[in-house]
């Protein structure tokens, strides 16, 4: 035991010297050097813990820019000069006569600034554009307005003789009865939405693993039109869906995209949503794209679900560089942003998924 105690005291008085004879060197070396260079150096110190701090800043405000570059570049901020912008304006103005005209006691007259301008833009659409669905729907709302306020005492022989006009300009061929409102009952919604939603949403999983059988595109086109029916601001209905089949396309978009590492080849399509700018009319809806993208991506997974499909949502978390690369590979618009990536296959007849669990509901839930 004695001989243990010498070895270890032995050690420590080692340790103590080398302590002592580092300080006394920092010591030394810190009287060579001049006040001005250490105070150089200090600096110089402080500017290597600084920059990976302000380069990721920079890095961040960059893509920033380019997120704001595209939204006044594609937006009508600055004014509608794209037959897409000038038609997301008029079905601003004619959903917000929808609108009114849903509510419990709608005010008689209302809405005679939005008449004006939407009357207006329709005009300058048909004489640019030519008559589509838009200006049939507006039309029919329109017609909507003029019977409620006609039936409340109120005639408004302005608007009865442009919609005469209006109506001459209308093809033949173009025959759409939506637009205004629809008179239906409580009881109609909820027999129709007689479903276990909770089973529902709890049997649909992230699949990482499909069957090697190729998806149809008419399920595809099943699943879109049941997604059209999510909200969107002022029914302007932004999203889009590229449906990409081939290998060498899926390989293409994908290699974009890391979180499908391991299962991407066995993917039967790919999907990338996305966002048109050019249905945004104001500083107040430059986030508006991600919401309603995002609204539409979820009901579309909704949707494949339904019909049997298995899918993964792969996120498009990415900086501006590789934003770009994937829409000039891919074919995308410029004035289209990207919300994500969906993988879409059948399912095997045996897999493992992810368990996922979920935060606890008072996490989550906020009462106010």
């Amino acid at each position: 035991m004695s001989n243990l105690l010498q070895a270890n005291t032995k050690v420590m008085n080692i340790k103590y010297l080398i302590d002592m004879f580092s300080k006394g060197i920092k010591k030394n070396i810190t009287q060579l050097i001049p006040e001005n260079i250490r105070s150089y150096l200090r600096y110089i110190l402080k500017l290597i813990k600084i920059i990976p701090l302000a380069i990721s800043e920079v890095r961040l405000a960059y893509n920033y820019a380019y997120d704001f570059t595209n939204f006044i570049r594609w937006s009508s901020v600055r004014g509608s000069s794209t037959q897409t912008q000038l038609g997301a304006l008029i079905t601003m103005d004619y959903h917000r006569i929808e609108k009114g005209l849903a509510l419990k006691e709608p005010k008689v007259g209302f809405g005679t600034d939005i008449i004006e301008r939407l009357l207006s833009n329709l005009w300058e659409y048909q004489k640019k554009y030519g008559v589509d669905e838009i200006v049939q729907i507006s039309i029919n709302t329109l017609v909507a307005y003029y019977e409620f306020n006609l039936n409340n005492s109120l005639k408004n022989d302005r608007l009865y003789h442009e919609l005469l006009n209006l109506k001459e300009i209308i093809p033949a061929d173009i025959k759409v009865h939506q637009g205004g409102v629809l008179k239906i009952t409580g009881k109609q919604i909820i027999e129709s939405s007689q479903i276990n939603f909770r089973d529902f949403v709890n049997s649909r999983y992230s699949i990482r693993h499909f069957a090697p059988i190729d998806v149809e595109i008419s399920l595809i086109e099943k699943a879109i039109e049941m997604a059209q029916k999510t909200p969107s601001v002022c029914n302007r209905q932004s999203s889009k869906v590229h449906i990409f089949t081939s290998n060498e396309d899926k390989s293409k978009v994908l290699k974009f995209q890391n979180g499908n590492r391991g299962f991407g080849e066995q993917i039967s399509k790919v999907l990338i949503v996305t966002s048109d700018l050019q249905n945004f009319v104001s500083a107040g809806e430059r986030n508006q794209s991600w919401i309603d993208g995002g609204m539409f991506s979820m009901s579309l997974v909704y949707a494949l679900h339904s019909l049997g499909l298995g899918t993964c949502c792969l996120n498009w978390s990415v900086q501006h560089q590789t934003d770009t690369n994937l829409k000039q590979v891919a074919g995308i618009k410029d004035s289209e942003v990207v919300i994500m990536m969906i993988a879409v296959g059948h399912l095997p007849n045996e897999l493992n998924v992810a368990q996922s669990p979920r935060k606890n509901i008072c996490e989550v839930m906020i009462v106010h």
